[in-house]
């Protein structure tokens, strides 16, 4: 087994490169052609896609909703640990953060990337660029533990297993697998001498001779392309809708899959609005295939908004992943769980992430809405079934349910994330004319333990229910009864549990 390590001074790099391989060549293949002093593979990838935030010379290749530690640069000696994505750098990466400011940082990743298996990292020390490989098994807390020994600063973690692999002048550990995307680093030697870039996509023609746009075309005709540069207004994410309209004066492509390097099977004229019912590393998927997001407008239209101002952000899991059964779902019922998941960082989003990620995949598990503290999530529409009751996929709590994940994470208020959630659970009555008889339990399809917190607190269920018939001013009744006749918590708790209890608290709130 075999682990190196390389130091570089800052001072002493003219460039450092994000390489975009797109699985193609060899390490090996690249270090010939480029000529760069150090070689190693880089962040995380599906296929031919890479995943997270990865931006390289002023392209951008993946985009993610949300923003995390990761190393920007323009050129290579002003790298540094930062917030991304970062609009004003031209190259930026991120994975899992281990170390931030000489700390160890909270690990959040998905169960994919974990378990002992060789481990790349990049990180900065006493001025200097640090790169790691080894081909043993480290988990990421043995990773995080080792570079922390070593008097790292800052040190992220990148893709590993079958990926790890580097060149570190001439300190080599080989792989057969051809990765998405590796990290190249050029010593000031090479002054007189660019190394080359990374190679461009052909650009596509549509059938009737006009050039159409899918993010391969370096003309950025209405837009912008793989080959351009990104402009202010294409730095921000567009927002999650169902309903775009097609921008470009010229249409756009139509791919098999999400990527160009799928197979065009039509296209979009100008003006034309789809519906997208998933979206995968920049691309929507319609009813005739996929469609790069660039060159799609979101049309306006009414938000999904409950009556305590919480919108609801739609991140559907991706068509056709296994977790994802897509059979019709009536809503006749609205069942209640919590995550279970009490790590740092567990929230909505990160449970989004999970389901739409192999391991969810893996796992077949999925529901309708995450909430928390801050954030309503939605996964699949209320229509489609999911596998969240654990009743068999044809049992009535998959098949008839809408199924909504309240988060129990360490770092969040879980009586705020209960007051979300029922904030849902009214909008979700309210559109489907759901009783609140037939609110329930996780429990009450298979007998788990679930929703955990809720069953071990005496009488949190009865109030939960409150709460849900209660409307948005339910808090404010409570703590304005409460404050003027000086009740205890535990009184509270009775009168919220009582059967009335919110129309009670409302008169007494109402009361002079």
């Amino acid at each position: 087994m075999s682990k190196y390590i390389a130091s570089i001074p800052l001072g002493d790099i003219e460039r450092i490169q994000i390489y975009v391989n797109k699985s193609a060549k060899t390490l090996a293949e690249i270090k010939a052609e480029t000529g760069a002093d150090y070689l190693i593979n880089g962040g995380l990838y599906q296929g031919a896609q890479a995943v997270c935030h990865l931006r390289a010379d002023g392209r951008t290749y993946a985009k993610d909703p949300y923003t995390y530690w990761g190393y920007a640069w323009d050129t290579g000696p002003d790298i540094t640990l930062r917030s991304v994505p970062a609009a004003e750098r031209r190259s930026y990466i991120c994975c899992v953060c281990l170390l931030r400011g000489g700390k160890a940082e909270t690990l959040i990743y998905n169960r994919d990337v974990g378990g002992s298996r060789p481990r790349t990292a990049m990180g900065i020390k006493d001025g200097a660029l640090c790169l790691y490989c080894t081909n043993s098994g480290r988990t990421p807390e043995e990773l995080q533990a080792e570079l922390l020994a070593l008097g790292w600063e800052s040190a992220l973690m990148l893709d590993g297993g079958g990926s790890s692999q580097c060149d570190l002048a001439g300190k080599r550990i080989v792989s057969n697998r051809k990765v998405h995307n590796l990290i190249l680093v050029y010593k000031r030697k090479r002054a007189s001498s660019e190394p080359k870039g990374t190679p461009s996509e052909p650009s596509d023609s549509g059938s009737d001779g006009e050039r159409m746009n899918d993010g391969a075309d370096e003309t950025c005709p209405g837009g912008w392309g793989e080959g351009c540069e990104v402009g202010e207004d294409d730095k921000k994410e567009k927002p999650m809708s169902e309903a775009y309209q097609v921008t470009p004066s010229v249409g756009v492509n139509i791919r098999s899959g999400p990527g160009t390097g799928y197979s065009k099977v039509g296209a979009y004229a100008q003006g034309t609005v789809v519906t997208v019912t998933a979206t995968r590393d920049g691309w929507g998927q319609t009813e005739k295939g996929w469609v790069s997001l660039d060159y799609l407008e979101a049309v306006e239209a009414a938000q999904r908004v409950t009556d305590n101002g919480l919108r609801i952000q739609a991140r559907y899991i991706d068509a056709g992943r296994k977790n994802r059964p897509c059979g019709v779902n009536p809503c006749g019922y609205i069942t209640i769980h919590e995550t279970g998941n009490a790590a740092r960082g567990a929230d909505a989003a990160a449970h989004g992430s999970y389901l739409n990620s192999a391991a969810g995949e893996a796992a077949l598990v999925s529901w309708h809405y995450t909430v928390d503290d801050h954030a309503i999530v939605q996964h699949l529409p209320d229509g489609e079934t999911a596998y969240h009751a654990g009743d068999g996929p044809k049992g009535t709590g998959n098949a008839r349910s809408i199924g909504v994940e309240i988060c129990v994470n360490a770092d969040g208020d879980f009586a705020k994330a209960r007051e979300n959630a029922a904030s849902l659970v009214r909008l979700l009555m309210e559109e489907h004319g759901t009783p609140i008889g037939h609110v329930v339990q996780h429990n009450h399809w298979n007998g788990k333990d679930c929703p955990y917190t809720i069953r071990h607190t005496s009488g949190a269920w009865e109030a939960f229910l409150a709460l849900c018939e209660g409307g948005p001013c339910a808090k404010t009744n409570r703590q304005t009864v409460q404050a003027r006749f000086g009740l205890a918590e535990e009184t509270m708790d009775y009168l919220e549990a009582y059967r009335y209890g919110a129309d009670l608290l409302q008169k007494l709130a109402a009361a002079n």
